[in-house]
């Protein structure tokens, strides 16, 4: 949609009547979403959009008023706290407010939505192939995208999964992500790694600091939005291992039975083919019986440190899996007639020759060996997966330099425990607290004094808090602390507490730590509570600099 018409149209959508049911608009003249972005500043002027919405109320977040939508230039999520305007996908909307940067993401952070009345037009979802890595210019829009899994977790903040490109040479991948507070009832946890899906949602960027790459994210809006394509190729792969061997022991029966030099020696030929399809294969292969090695592929005698796979052959699988691992060697239970599509997959943890440990993802199968019942076993190392997943879920909500509650910790869990709160009757309080001089620090001791103090202050604010309360780094030298319990801790008590725990942790630095407070009441929201405390702060600030 050109410019002109995306203007035109939202000239026309401000004139039509307003539902009594949404909250009231200022009449503004409108911009375009473009427009919107491209000039927008931290501390941009309020400023009026129109567009369709492309998800509805309460699907991307359950507990806020978060909804994209798409004038055709371009597309932007607008989000409030305080509104509750029951938005559906292709409602055609104008909303007023400021753009604001979050987590490197632009936002609309609205003051005023209301949906026009007439016709819904969904928007159609944008193609886009992960040849190539994903770019700002999609950013806030409705996109469809396929691509392979590549690893999948889950951390307190929700559920996330990778996708990359589904051939070798493509260069782009993108994560997807489903917060908990998140309301359109997905679950990601049935898909496993390489499983081909199409996924459909709403392109956000992330950038936990300034100084971290960004992480394009696509967030579907219900179930509906992610399409299951193709098999898992793990399964798939040892199905494929399980007929190979199979087909090799049954010609060589067949070889031993016709006593036919001729078709032995071509029997044979196929089984060095076959061997040779084992040898390359970067998984470890394992067929034992009871527990006892009967075949190993040298992939397996790399894993566990050993300089030949004959070496494992006849050892009993309990002299490397550890007791908690062992069932993820065995065949499936009470498998009838030894099927050879029963399969079982499990973590688990096996020991090396040089005592490491190495995480292992495994898939076992009933099979027949030598004509006799067995186990087929196929051995993935993950230990750098697992390394990831453990440093994705700590990046999530934690912050690196403090150990504190990064701004997204803090608002996912500072919603859970205000709302307990307010159910049980308990006074809160919100602190925010600043380092005084860190420049001055940074300058005469450089950035690793700078680093000392910032943890200083962290120390000192878990010193005087309860285990119930929660407190973060804001970002740079802010903090912020939610006292779930403010009656029993008078905010003067606060400040002297702080002020004592913060002239104990400078004894060991080179220089004083010292902070400003400011606080606030939680009467209604905590972003409204956080701006009244930002700037209780900088008034104590300029009062404690005047003469």
């Amino acid at each position: 949609m050109p410019v002109q018409l995306a203007t035109l149209l939202a000239l026309v959508v401000l004139q039509a009547p307003t539902p009594q049911r949404a909250a009231e608009a200022p009449r503004r003249t409108p911009v375009t979403i473009a427009e919107a972005l491209r000039t927008a500043q931290p501390t941009s002027d309020t400023m009026t959009i129109a567009g369709r919405a492309t998800a509805s109320q309460g699907q991307l977040q359950r507990s806020a008023l978060e909804i994209s939508i798409d004038d055709g230039t371009g597309a932007i999520r607008v989000f409030s706290r305080s509104l509750d305007v029951p938005v559906r996908a292709g409602d055609s909307v104008v909303a007023t407010g400021s753009v604001r940067g979050y987590r490197g993401s632009l936002e609309l952070f609205a003051t005023a939505v209301r949906v026009v009345p007439g016709t819904r037009r969904e928007v159609e979802p944008i193609p886009i192939s992960l040849e190539m890595p994903v770019t700002k210019a999609i950013e806030g829009r409705l996109v469809t995208v396929m691509g392979a899994v590549a690893g999948l977790g889950r951390s307190e903040g929700g559920e996330w999964m990778r996708l990359r490109g589904t051939r070798p040479d493509h260069a782009g991948q993108v994560t997807v992500w489903v917060h908990a507070n998140h309301g359109g009832g997905i679950r990601l946890a049935p898909l496993r790694d390489a499983d081909s899906v199409r996924v459909t949602g709403i392109v956000v960027a992330f950038q936990d600091n300034p100084e971290d790459p960004v992480v394009w994210q696509v967030v579907p809006r219900t179930a509906q939005d992610i399409v299951q394509l193709g098999s898992d190729l793990g399964v798939t792969r040892i199905g494929w291992l399980v007929g190979t061997i199979l087909v090799l022991v049954g010609l060589v029966l067949l070889a031993l039975r016709i006593g036919s030099r001729r078709h032995a020696r071509a029997l044979r030929e196929t089984e060095d083919r076959y061997r040779q399809l084992l040898d390359l294969s970067p998984d470890a292969v394992l067929v034992h019986e009871q527990g006892r090695i009967l075949f190993a592929n040298p992939a397996a005698a790399r894993m566990l440190a050993l300089a030949r796979e004959e070496e494992l052959v006849g050892r009993d699988i309990e002299s490397f899996a550890d007791e908690e691992s062992r069932v993820a060697f065995a065949p499936p239970a009470e498998v009838e007639g030894d099927r050879a599509d029963a399969v079982l997959r499990a973590r688990g943890r096996v020991r090396t020759a040089l005592g490491g440990i190495v995480d292992v993802e495994v898939t076992a199968s009933p099979c027949r060996y030598h004509d006799r019942p067995a186990t087929v076993v196929l051995a993935r190392d993950v230990t750098q997966q697992l390394r990831v997943e453990r440093d994705l879920r700590s990046l999530a909500l934690l912050d690196e330099l403090t150990g504190l509650h990064n701004r997204r910790g803090f608002m996912l869990f500072a919603d859970q425990e205000l709302t307990r709160a307010r159910r049980y009757g308990r006074e809160t309080a919100l602190v925010f607290a600043d380092l005084d001089d860190l420049k001055a620090i940074n300058d005469e001791h450089g950035h690793a004094g700078g680093d000392l103090a910032i943890r200083a202050m962290a120390n000192a604010l878990r010193s005087i808090v309860r285990e119930s309360d929660i407190v973060a780094r804001w970002a740079g030298d802010e903090f912020v602390v939610l006292l779930l319990e403010s009656s029993a801790l008078s905010v003067e008590e606060f400040g002297d507490r702080l002020r004592t725990a913060l002239e104990l942790q400078s004894i060991a630095l080179p220089f004083a730590v010292r902070a400003s407070i400011g606080t606030s009441t939680l009467e209604d929201g905590i972003s409204e509570a956080l701006e009244r405390a930002d700037a209780a702060l900088y008034q104590a600030k300029h009062a404690r600099e005047r003469p």
